[in-house]
């Protein structure tokens, strides 16, 4: 896959680095295992992302396992990019499903669907450097995504009020070095920073806010008098929560190469803490709304006196609905454990596997208003560990010229009880094909397609949100993803 002639000094320029920084910041984002990004190699992709930590085929090894950077002799660059579509379509499981103001309901069977084949689409690049430092060492650098969700829903899906869209992103910057201690083992570390952003949108029902309030109060029969003489809007705000963030991480790896043939790749990351993310939650108010918020801020004596009697503070309610209000939240995305192996069976055929394991239980959904602590959501969802079981293999159909393939399992970090319209996670499996042709001694293309296929997921069944009057409405539906990865990329060796 590279020269074993070894050059310690490599000859691409400053600006072909930039170009491939900057491209990688433009935006990554797709699903995977909870959030976990999956398309962090072109190359990889072709074979399920199986013996990634393990194999070293280009400089984007630097991700899985920054100890098998020891495999490269000469400098190297890697870019690629990957256009993902998503669909979402969500099935109405009964009869008069989601609000009844807003939007027509859902009736049982009805299908939501944005698009027909697909409801969103990104393009996600990346960037690998490798460069030779000594016989012994080598120091790699990397510009990618390791966490992303992106989920597009009809505008008037009955789950709307919970969450219609979501783009979630975590950009990955590593630095990191493999050095060879023994001919048999290296070993490699990594420090990385990271980006967080979250983009929410969401449709608020004032009418429902309305009732879920009074319900708490043991005055739910009281909400068509408060509602007339509230002048509640019956038509729906649009509402988006903005989150912003960054942490620092580190990751360690191991490469034991018992055999010239035979190759075991170990990493493990720990939990990354964003701690103080901070943004802004935003309403995009109509004269009727706006006129709602301010018969709650200075209501006239009847409404006053009712409130009252009924238990229900509409100043606090009137500040929560500010059309500007600055968010902050603390978040915890998993550690990472990654175990691979990578086998040259013949002159011809590569064998290789992967297990990996991320622990989502440390992770907590909870925006909190940083003006006055009150809490904006919080979302239990008892997040468990994801784990994937992935075999790939390479066959070289001619000299220069190797076909990819490869696939994967991997569960569900939610069960039906909890899983909410804007993370509707379940369990999938991989399918993927790709190949590399070697142009020349130096360059070499990767083509990868992956399909990615999520058994149905139930949604609306978290009746744990709170405060309650965000929980969005009675919707029961199923919401089942299906995910289509196209991926070019290119090395170019030094």
């Amino acid at each position: 896959m590279h020269s074993t002639g070894w050059r310690a000094t490599p000859c691409f320029t400053i600006r072909t680095l930039v170009t491939g920084v900057s491209l990688a910041f433009m935006t990554t984002t797709a699903t995977a295992g909870g959030t976990a990004f999956d398309v962090t190699s072109i190359s990889a992709m072709g074979n399920a992302q199986a013996g990634q930590a393990a194999e070293g085929g280009d400089a984007s090894v630097i991700f899985a396992n920054p100890a098998a950077l020891t495999r490269f002799k000469r400098a190297e660059l890697t870019q690629g990019a990957a256009f993902i579509t998503v669909d979402s379509p969500y099935t109405s499981n009964q009869n008069n499903d989601g609000a009844s103001t807003g939007a027509p309901q859902g009736q049982n069977g009805q299908v939501f669907d944005r698009n027909d084949g697909y409801d969103a689409s990104v393009l996600a690049p990346n960037l690998y450097v490798a460069i030779p430092l000594s016989e012994k060492t080598v120091m790699g650098f990397s510009a990618s995504g390791s966490h992303g969700l992106l989920v597009h829903y009809d505008a008037n899906f009955p789950g709307r009020n919970q969450g219609r869209d979501i783009d979630f992103k975590v950009i990955r910057l590593n630095l990191g070095v493999g050095h060879k201690v023994s001919p048999t083992l290296s070993l490699g570390v990594n420090g990385s920073y990271e980006r967080y952003f979250q983009s929410i949108k969401l449709k608020l029902n004032y009418r429902e806010a309305v009732q879920s309030l009074l319900d708490q109060n043991n005055a739910g029969a009281l909400s068509g008098p408060a509602n007339a003489l509230l002048q509640t809007p019956t038509e729906e705000g649009d509402a988006k929560l903005r989150m912003f963030g960054w942490a620092f991480n580190a990751q360690v790896g191991a490469l034991w190469e018992p055999s010239e043939n035979t190759r075991v790749g170990f990493s493990y990351r720990p939990k990354t803490k964003f701690e103080s993310n901070r943004g802004v939650f935003s309403i995009n108010e109509t004269a009727a709304q706006t006129q709602f918020r301010n018969n709650l801020a200075n209501p006239n004596i009847f409404v006053g006196a009712a409130s009252g009697l009924a238990g229900l503070d509409l100043s606090t309610s009137a500040g929560d609905l500010a059309p500007y209000q600055r968010i902050k939240q603390d978040i915890t995305l998993p550690d990472e454990l990654r175990l691979s192996v990578f086998h040259h069976a013949t002159p011809k055929l590569d064998l290789m596997a992967t297990y990996t394991r991320q622990d989502f239980s440390v992770t907590q959904l909870r925006y909190v208003r940083e003006s006055n602590g009150r809490l904006l959501e919080d979302v239990p969802q008892n997040f468990k560990p994801a784990q994937s079981y992935r075999m790939g293999l390479n066959y070289k159909l001619y000299r220069r010229l190797t076909l990819k393939t490869g696939f994967a399992t991997e569960n569900s970090v939610v069960d039906d009880q909890y899983r909410i319209t804007i993370l509707p996670d379940s369990d999938r499996k991989y399918y993927s094909i790709g190949a590399q042709l070697d142009i020349s001694r130096d360059t070499a293309l990767h083509m990868a397609y992956q399909k990615v296929k999520f058994a149905a997921a139930p949604v609306g069944n978290n009746n744990q949100i709170t405060p309650p009057e965000v929980r969005g409405g009675d919707f029961k539906g199923t919401v089942q993803l299906d995910v289509n990865y196209f991926g070019i990329g290119i090395t170019e060796r030094f």
